[in-house]
């Protein structure tokens, strides 16, 4: 029975430190920046590739898990537009910040996703690292790193 009440006080102990943890009020950059991310999700989601792509510098660069090098914004727009006809549209996203840290006008985003497929019932789960820089008081994303927790990314070119 001790060990009963002692194993119960340690879960409780242990789930409260993970909510302090994970239940950090976010400041209002913070926010406006978390908010920033979930669109772009959402805009995939409804195949509105513009607005996808308003809030991204001309030079950005996205790195995603499944392929060896950056894309440039025209081949990332190309992707989505080939990812959302193919059977792997995304119907159904979940997002989950793991933290946002600003140091003057650059912000880094780490959070997990995953995503599903109606069509062939498929899932995918991954992380990001997102770069925003401030540029004329508006948040504007630079670059981002993704890496599946299924596969791990290929290294370009044979390395």
């Amino acid at each position: 029975m001790k060990s009963i009440i002692i194993s119960i006080l340690v879960c409780i102990f242990i789930i409260f430190t993970g909510f302090q943890a994970l239940g950090e009020e976010l400041t209002v950059e913070q926010k406006e920046i978390w908010t920033m991310v979930e669109n772009g999700w959402e805009t995939l989601k409804n195949q509105d590739f513009e607005s996808n792509m308003a809030g991204r510098h001309d030079k950005a660069l996205s790195l995603h898990s499944d392929k060896p090098t950056p894309l440039s914004n025209d081949q990332v727009q190309s992707f989505h537009k080939r990812w959302m006809a193919s059977d792997y549209k995304l119907t159904s996203y979940k997002l989950k910040p793991i933290a946002i840290n600003i140091i003057e006008n650059v912000a880094y985003v780490f959070h997990l996703f995953s995503w599903h497929s109606e069509a062939n019932d498929l899932t995918r789960k991954g992380r990001t690292m997102s770069t925003y820089v401030k540029l004329n008081n508006k948040w504007v994303f630079v670059g981002s790193m993704s890496a599946s927790c299924d596969k791990p990314a290929p290294c370009p070119y044979g390395w």
